[in-house]
């Protein structure tokens, strides 16, 4: 009788490390992208609040120095190498100041989609911004587009 309880349990603690969780079978294969700012790469600062984009709860890509030279104001004004990046750019209001922004970047291989998860990290304070977020990401080929997922934590 030990031998078929001992058989089956077995096989079924093989058989669940085979099983794959729902949200990973449904999105597919990601692989992550390494993500980069106007900050790191170009010693800007406080882009949050010091760089405009005439956006309201969107983002958009720019592809060129003279698209990002008309859309976007500010302090921060660098030559930006568009030959290696886009720039993912947008704005969002927040329900309080934001202590800090996080970047994560992954290309989802069976939508052909890049994905930009922007996490904003909130203060206790009760000011209520719209802050411009954004990413330098590796140059997107023509058939490849960007999503932006936000987050907010406190």
């Amino acid at each position: 009788m030990k031998q078929p309880f001992t058989l089956g349990f077995g096989a079924l603690a093989l058989l669940s490390g085979c099983i794959t969780p729902v949200d990973e079978a449904e999105s597919g294969p990601k692989t992550e992208l390494l993500v980069k700012s106007l900050e790191s790469e170009y010693g800007c600062y406080n882009t949050a609040r010091q760089m405009h984009i005439n956006l309201s709860e969107t983002y958009t890509v720019i592809h060129s120095q003279a698209q990002f030279d008309q859309l976007v104001s500010g302090s921060c004004r660098p030559q930006i190498d568009f030959a290696t990046y886009d720039l993912v750019i947008g704005k969002k209001g927040l329900p309080n100041s934001e202590a800090g922004i996080h970047y994560t970047l992954q290309r989802e291989y069976e939508t052909k989609r890049v994905v930009l998860h922007v996490v904003f990290t909130l203060s206790m304070t009760t000011e209520a911004p719209n802050v411009t977020y954004h990413a330098l990401v590796p140059k997107l080929a023509a058939s490849e587009g960007v999503d932006v997922k936000i987050e907010m934590k406190k």
